[in-house]
């Protein structure tokens, strides 16, 4: 869940996040983000998700990878 710091708004370089002042959550237009991952990286409470990069879907790619080794 979303503290409302606002660490990821200033760090995100296709300014695809803003605050909603009503919920004081983080908000993030999927249409403007580009995916690199910048505010996962620097959210402290854990709660910005990287599109297709999920814990669970990266397991299951390394799985996969060493399956064959």
């Amino acid at each position: 869940m979303c503290s409302g710091c606002k660490t990821c708004i200033g760090l995100c370089p296709y300014n695809a996040i803003s605050f909603d002042e009503a919920r004081g959550v983080a908000v993030i237009n999927e249409a403007l983000c580009k995916g690199c991952g910048t505010c996962v990286a620097a959210c402290p409470s854990g709660a910005a998700r990287q599109h297709l990069f999920e814990d669970a879907q990266i397991l299951q790619e390394i799985e996969g990878v060493l399956a064959y080794v």
